[in-house]
């Protein structure tokens, strides 16, 4: 198996020319378990499912927060960008 085209873009298989942060998660975790994958490549894709998970789990705390918290829809928007959890990209 090859690696990139370039350090962002995977060069085989069913989405070749895909930038690889736009890869289905499901996609990303099948390259990471077969054995012959590219030592680089299988290093970009951990990072990139290590960065969904930690945004997963940041919008799941939110969840939790608000969903304890009873803070009205309207001051929502508010309490996320206080927190960093809106703007902060």
């Amino acid at each position: 198996m090859s690696s990139t085209q370039s350090p962002e873009v995977i060069n085989f298989g069913k989405f070749k020319g895909t930038p690889l942060t736009d890869l289905k998660p499901s996609y990303v975790h099948w390259l990471l378990k077969l054995k012959n994958l590219d030592s680089d490549l299988r290093k970009k894709l951990e990072a990139i499912d290590v960065e969904r998970e930690r945004k997963f789990q940041r919008r799941k705390e939110l969840a939790q927060i608000l969903e304890r918290t009873h803070i009205p829809s309207p001051d929502r928007r508010a309490y996320k960008r206080a927190r960093g959890f809106v703007g902060a990209r």
